[in-house]
């Protein structure tokens, strides 16, 4: 609703709070807080974008983001104390990695996120990884449902609009205490981009929360001056930040991870 001016305040318009992003409050508001580590790389994928390039020129359907995915799922299958969920007095470490993708769609309310969940990625090439994500989109375009996810997300949203608060905070709050009903609805790891959205170089820090052991996100990508076999040459480098919850892993395990991770991504040779 828009309002005439008045002295000292001018022109505004006051917007009502949808009941998706109340239902958002309230979830960040249910979920355990944490405590995190963070972790903010910044890795040289120059020989990863011509390799890209080089599957493009090809006829291959892959992205940057579409390799960062796979770079992440491989080293969380090979350190599967970071691909894990709390419930209660038990970590549970699962074998797929099942990676949480917010991704931006046209609704009739406008832009929105919604959650895609990218099953066994760690199983998956990077071209099945990219047509999965596009393939949520077009469905979406097609008949307005991104995935089984989604859709019982939104019937559990229709649901939650008749009770109290109080009543769906704590049922948010009984959902995320159990891990295995975590990893079915909500993936196993939570990975952004906001990349896309801007070209603002730096990192970006994800929200960190609830039961899982690590988050991602990846920032932009900015040209670097690197010495790279003794000389100094103009390199690509990404931002990516990672986010371990201490409460499940410690130090040296994500260590260890981000070491194998950066490798993964700076030494592309395994990408074909």
């Amino acid at each position: 609703m828009s309002h005439t001016p008045r002295p000292l305040i001018g022109r505004y318009v006051a917007r009502p709070i949808s009941f998706r992003r109340r239902l958002t409050l309230e979830s960040l508001d249910a979920v355990r807080q944490g405590h995190y580590m963070l972790a903010l790389l910044e890795l040289d994928v120059t020989d990863a974008q011509r390799a890209i390039e080089r599957l493009q020129a090809a006829g291959t359907r892959v992205s940057l983001f579409a390799f960062v995915a796979k770079s992440i799922a491989t080293a969380l299958g090979e350190h599967p104390s970071l691909n894990a969920v709390r419930g209660g007095s038990k970590i549970y470490e699962f074998e797929d990695v099942d990676l949480n993708v917010p991704v931006e769609l046209e609704t009739r309310d406008g832009a929105a996120p919604h959650m895609l969940i990218v099953r066994q990625v760690n199983r998956k090439s990077i071209e099945e990884i990219y047509a999965d994500i596009e393939q949520a989109r077009n469905r979406f375009a097609a008949s307005a449902a991104v995935s089984r996810e989604d859709r019982s997300s939104q019937w559990l949203m229709r649901v939650l609009a008749w009770v109290p608060r109080f009543v769906r905070r704590a049922v948010l709050r009984a959902l995320t205490r159990r891990p295995l009903m975590v990893k079915q609805m909500a993936g196993t790891v939570f990975l952004t981009s906001v990349a896309k959205f801007s070209g603002l170089r730096g990192f970006v820090v994800p929200y960190s929360a609830g039961p899982v052991a690590s988050s991602f996100a990846v920032g932009s990508v900015t040209d670097k001056a690197l010495v790279c076999d003794g000389t100094i040459q103009a390199r690509r480098c990404l931002q990516l930040t990672a986010a371990f919850n201490h409460d499940l892993v410690d130090g040296s395990p994500a260590a260890r991870f981000s070491a194998r991770l950066a490798n993964l991504i700076e030494h592309p040779e395994w990408v074909n």
